[in-house]
């Protein structure tokens, strides 16, 4: 536990910094580290596919899901209905001529990957981007950033510490033995409570109800999330995605989090927050 702890440690010192200038300065850097995010995650995830016998189209997969990312940055994702039917078309014939087994395996996975990963993901740019929607200033995106980064990293050590010397009942045995309901409750209760901090030293812009929402809706779905991503590795049988990032699995394994809230959160904000 003590080695464990030390490489991740070491990983955030390195990292943590970086994501969080990202963050906090937005346009092409943010979305740049975003790409980088979503592809790794992508194909950690293609990784996974493969274990069961599919055989994605990684290229075309890796084209489209940075297409729809880049739209979401250059037009909040305007250009989807259009990307996505085009992306269809063009998997789908292209299968004809991969010579592959299992077709209809190889078109679910590749397609799926995207839809999840990708479009998903999207929305986290989408709220970076959001103040240039909504009238705020610019860098109020970057504390909306800055306030998700650091409550899943927070609610996740919690939930890990917790989980790991107190944790006695069993959260989701089949999907992933290791994690606990007190690791779960403690990583629920930090995130609501660094949301409600968050919001009266750097996010006066939300209401006490809006910090309030956001740590549910990150302590809740954000978690299931993490389950979700847990059962795709489960059913590969592995433990995690990759060993890209010592002490955390693979990059999948440590940004799981974004992909089920970041829609959530988004249209909270855009439809009831700023609405």
């Amino acid at each position: 536990m003590l080695l464990q702890l030390r490489r991740r440690i070491v990983v955030a010192i390195i990292g943590g910094p970086i994501v969080l200038l990202c963050a906090y300065f937005g346009s092409w850097p943010f979305v740049v580290l975003i790409s980088f995010i979503l592809l790794f995650s992508l194909k950690e995830f293609y990784d996974l596919c493969e274990r069961k016998g599919s055989a994605p189209n990684r290229v075309l997969g890796y084209l489209f899901a940075l297409f729809i990312l880049w739209d979401f940055y250059a037009s909040n994702g305007n250009n989807l209905t259009i990307i996505l039917p085009v992306f269809i078309i063009i998997v789908s014939i292209a299968e004809l001529w991969r010579n592959k087994e299992s077709a209809i395996y190889n078109l679910s996975t590749t397609l799926w990957g995207v839809g999840y990963l990708a479009i998903l993901l999207s929305f986290f740019v989408a709220i970076r981007q959001l103040p240039l929607v909504v009238g705020l200033s610019y860098s109020d995106g970057g504390y909306l950033v800055l306030l998700f980064i650091l409550v899943f990293w927070f609610g996740d050590t919690m939930a890990y510490f917790v989980g790991s010397t107190i944790g006695k009942h069993k959260l989701a045995i089949r999907i992933s033995p290791n994690k606990t309901i007190e690791g779960a409750v403690a990583g629920f209760l930090s995130m609501i409570l660094l949301s409600i901090v968050a919001q009266a030293l750097f996010l006066q812009f939300l209401s006490l109800i809006d910090a309030l929402v956001i740590g549910v809706i990150c302590g809740t779905v954000g978690q299931m999330s993490d389950l979700v991503e847990s059962l795709f590795k489960r059913d590969a049988g592995v433990k995690d995605t990759s060993k890209i990032l010592a002490g955390h699995g693979g990059v999948f394994d440590r940004f799981d989090v974004l992909f089920l809230i970041s829609p959530l959160i988004y249209f909270y904000l855009r439809y009831f927050a700023f609405g």
